[in-house]
């Protein structure tokens, strides 16, 4: 399999092609590497989402800090090597496996650090140190979904009654459409957690809440992004928020509340990249 076309291949032909990719032109340049670090992809292959526009976003783990010290210089230098290359893989800033447990992991606060690390496929694990760690990452408890999804309610109705109605009646209208933006991705992202999915950033919110069978909301966000009347943003992207706060009310995971009480919502836990 040639690298530069990985999108056509499948998650698993990827990781074992990678893997005697790295074999062949890293290790074999740096073979003290070899046994010292362990190497996931994250990113858009283990979410299903890469195409010919993607990269193979790869992460590096050592074991200690002397470790990254020693050998981070090498990876630096190979790094560079794909650059020149034009080799389509992105090296991320490598880390300790005592990092990822302590600042990555360390609460259920970090959403984007435990969506990437639950699914990332592993390519390279000396000792399956990362696969270790990666088999006690779970979905959250159900009290902490559950402030989590309150908050993403509570965040898009404040944006729609203190920002978005405030942009009409200011005839703000690049503010209009940045809010119902972010309230949409805001409710999207709500819904994935009450369907038992993971939240996505933008770019794959669309494909996410399709592959969830929110094909009602992703028809009424594709009529709201059409409008241009300042009147009728605030209506559909009203319509929206309705229609997910019967979603969420039908899978019982908020109550019908006052706007008043919705802003005065702050729940603890937050999601990472829907702030």
């Amino acid at each position: 399999m040639d690298i530069q076309n990985f999108f056509r291949r499948s998650q698993l032909e990827i990781v074992t092609h990678f893997r005697t990719f790295l074999e062949d032109d890293m290790f074999s340049r740096y073979p003290e590497l070899r046994e010292r670090i362990s190497v996931i992809i994250t990113g858009s292959v283990p979410s299903g989402h890469y195409d010919q526009h993607s990269d193979i976003d790869t992460e590096f783990f050592y074991v200690s800090e002397k470790d990254r010290t020693k050998m981070n210089a090498l990876v630096k230098d190979y790094k560079k090597s794909l650059n020149e290359r034009k080799i389509p893989v992105q090296f991320h800033p490598a880390k300790t496996f005592g990092e990822l447990k302590k600042e990555h992991l360390a609460g259920w606060e970090h959403d984007d650090s435990l969506r990437e690390y639950s699914m990332a496929l592993v390519v390279v694990d000396p000792g399956s140190r990362f696969k270790k760690i990666q088999s006690t990452i779970k979905w959250y408890p159900k009290d902490v979904l559950r402030e989590k999804i309150d908050w993403l309610f509570a965040e898009a109705v404040f944006h729609f009654e203190d920002r978005l109605k405030i942009a009409v009646k200011r005839r703000n209208n690049l503010y209009a459409q940045s809010v119902r933006s972010h309230i949409i991705k805001l409710l999207g992202n709500a819904l994935l957690l009450c369907e038992g999915r993971w939240s996505v950033f933008e770019k794959h919110l669309a494909t996410e809440l399709l592959a969830g069978k929110e094909r009602v909301f992703c028809q009424k966000v594709g009529a709201a992004l059409f409008e241009t009347r300042l009147e009728d943003i605030e209506k559909t992207v009203g319509d929206i928020l309705r229609y997910t706060e019967k979603r969420l009310m039908k899978a019982g995971w908020i109550q019908k509340k006052s706007s008043e009480y919705w802003h005065g919502l702050r729940p603890k836990y937050k999601v990472e990249h829907c702030e």
